[in-house]
């Protein structure tokens, strides 16, 4: 008979050599495993082509993709400026500086917030547009009496800029000195497409170069487009596999 301690060495080298082989094997069935993974993360980062990418219907209604018409329309800009109301209740006069001062014409509609309340919109046109050296003042008749009860009010003006050939201002994705849109080559397939912006009203702004008028962009849902084509780009793919953490892969630990 082996002594007590002698068997219970014996059972503990044994376990520690089982848990060893287990080890083992298991590191052996995990490797093939994680080529596999790993070569499914190439082909889903790969693009099948680069020139734009694909959405199926459901994830078009599921993110409610919405397209929009590359054509003519008034761009507006919203003047925004406070107010000060008269005695009458009637005549609301605003003073704006800067360049947007000059977007101002007589005839253009007008709104009114009271700051106190700011929950009932009044209306009206401008009637007068006065510059003294750096500022423009506006003075507009409201279509309805205002509560003269010293609440000061905030205007917004609603001023033509004129008629472009424009896109939503949704449509276009900002990158640097870049402005880039998605066009519509097909139903479900959208390729990107640099632009020149002109004028950026309130809803929309003006192309001056890269779109045709009748062309459809991607309105709503156009980051979601941008976002899937960098993924599938080349550059993508690459970045992600340097970027893995080849630490925590079975059998890729570090060799310091």
């Amino acid at each position: 008979m082996k002594p007590a301690a002698a068997v219970v060495a014996a059972v503990g080298i044994e376990v520690v050599m089982r848990r060893v082989f287990c080890g083992f094997l298991g590191l052996a069935c995990l490797m093939p495993l994680a080529a596999h993974a790993a070569g499914g993360v190439r082909s889903h980062t790969r693009p099948t082509n680069p020139g734009g990418t694909s959405v199926t219907q459901s994830e078009a209604s599921a993110l409610t993709l919405t397209l929009t018409e590359a054509s003519l329309r008034p761009i507006q800009a919203w003047v925004r400026a406070s107010g000060t109301l008269d005695p009458s209740g009637k005549i609301v006069t605003s003073v704006i500086r800067g360049p947007e001062g000059g977007y101002v014409k007589v005839g253009q509609r007008i709104r009114c917030f009271s700051l106190a309340t700011r929950a009932q919109m009044h209306q009206g046109r401008v009637t007068d547009v006065s510059v003294q050296a750096d500022r423009v003042v506006v003075r507009a008749i409201m279509a309805d009496q205002l509560p003269n009860d010293g609440s000061r009010y905030l205007v917004e003006i609603v001023a033509d800029r004129g008629e472009y050939l424009s896109v939503p201002n949704v449509s276009i994705i900002e990158e640097g000195d870049r402005h880039v849109v998605y066009v519509q080559r097909q139903p479900g397939r959208y390729e990107p497409r640099d632009v020149q912006a002109g004028i950026q009203g309130e809803l929309y702004t003006q192309i001056l170069g890269g779109l045709a008028a009748g062309e459809q962009v991607v309105s709503i849902g156009s980051f979601f487009i941008d976002a899937d084509t960098k993924l599938k780009s080349p550059s993508a793919s690459a970045g992600a596999m340097a970027g893995m953490d080849h630490s925590s892969m079975p059998g890729m630990g570090s060799t310091k």
